[in-house]
């Protein structure tokens, strides 16, 4: 018995040993059998903060066409297929037109005519003016010949205007490309009836191309046009294309309350299409006013995609932590901006260890950043 009781003390012996000597290190001790949870935390902080967003941003044509006849006919000719690169007056379509060029014909026989009759009124007009000046002829000839000259003369104006009138008639049987660009999609045949306003072709244009990304109302001051941003496609990875904001649209969408943002970029190579997307870095002005920030890894984002802080409280003589949800703004260098929420500079909050984090969790602080 009294070689087990020895035993007994050499072991508390140890345990108090061990205690004394390792009990105010992080992580072992007196701490850790209270149930606290170890963290490292940093402090939120009020400093400027460099002004810039990402946007995801779509390319579009920035000019965009569905092209259809001015008049009814039968396609008779159809110059492009898809995906034909056109320039701005290339002929695409063809109506039959045989009706209006011989309608063209006959205008142009009476306009002859018409000028044959200026021609001869203007020679009976002259005769009977120097016949009147030598008294050969009366006043009431010369006048009959002047009046059949200036009905001679509006007679030719228009024949004139039925020439014009069915030149014009015969064109609208012809399609031209407005601008230059990409037939995209062809919605009609050779032999096709088509009606005026019947979609026919689709024509993009791919010269220049229009970038559009929706905006966050809470920038809308912060962004002007002319501000440089760095594009980033997912079509050309790794490749950065710097350009400025052409426009800034001032109407906002009424659903996401954002206001786009147009960029025109030169596509001279064709590596860019409609339908791709990019990734947008904007410079924001007001990069000099100091906002409330935290480093990136504080924050603990949830699945409904709402974003947190662990705020560290002292309670009972003890630290716990508590859910702080925030709102994010601007972010650079590893730290972001909060909007609003239940947090003020000076405030500790969880950086390393916040994944395990429930409110009311005891926790002992490892390091301060």
């Amino acid at each position: 018995m009294a070689t087990g009781n020895a035993g007994r003390v050499r072991f508390c012996q140890v345990g108090v040993a061990f205690f004394l000597m390792f009990g105010a290190v992080p992580g072992i001790g007196f701490a850790n059998a209270q149930g606290a949870a170890p963290i490292t935390v940093v402090q939120v902080q009020m400093a400027r903060l460099q002004s810039q967003i990402k946007l995801s941003g779509t390319v579009e044509a920035r000019r965009h066409s569905v092209l259809s006849a001015e008049v009814a006919g039968l396609v008779s000719e159809l110059l492009v297929d898809e995906g034909d690169q056109v320039v701005a007056g290339d002929p695409l379509l063809r109506l039959r037109a045989q009706p209006s060029e011989l309608m063209l014909s006959f205008v142009q026989a009476g306009r002859r005519r018409a000028e044959a009759d200026v021609k001869l009124g203007r020679l009976k007009e002259q005769r009977q003016s120097e016949l009147l000046q030598s008294q050969a002829a009366a006043q009431g000839s010369y006048d009959l010949a002047e009046a059949e000259l200036n009905r001679a003369i509006a007679d030719r104006a228009a024949a004139q205007a039925s020439v014009a009138r069915a030149e014009d008639d015969l064109e609208r049987h012809l399609l031209k490309a407005p601008f230059g660009g990409v037939i995209s999609r062809k919605q009609t045949e050779l032999g096709s009836w088509v009606r005026p306003g019947d979609p026919l072709l689709e024509l993009h244009e791919l010269a220049v191309l229009r970038l559009t990304a929706p905006l966050p109302q809470r920038y809308f001051n912060l962004v002007d046009e002319g501000t440089e941003v760095q594009l980033q496609f997912h079509a050309l990875p790794g490749e950065t294309v710097s350009a400025t904001i052409s426009r800034k649209v001032t109407a906002a969408n009424p659903i996401s309350r954002t206001f786009p943002l147009l960029i025109d970029l030169a596509n001279p190579d064709g590596r860019l299409a409609p339908g791709m997307s990019v990734d947008i870095t904007v410079q924001l002005t007001g990069g000099s006013t100091e906002v409330l920030q935290v480093p990136v890894d504080a924050l603990v984002r949830q699945a409904d995609g709402s974003v947190l802080l662990w705020k560290v409280i002292a309670k009972a003589e003890q630290l716990q932590v508590v859910p702080a949800p925030i709102e994010l703004g601007r972010s650079h260098g590893g730290f972001v901006e909060i909007t609003s929420g239940p947090i003020a500079a000076g405030d500790r909050v969880v950086e390393q260890g916040n994944e395990r984090m429930r409110p009311g969790l005891p926790v002992r602080i490892l390091a301060e950043h």
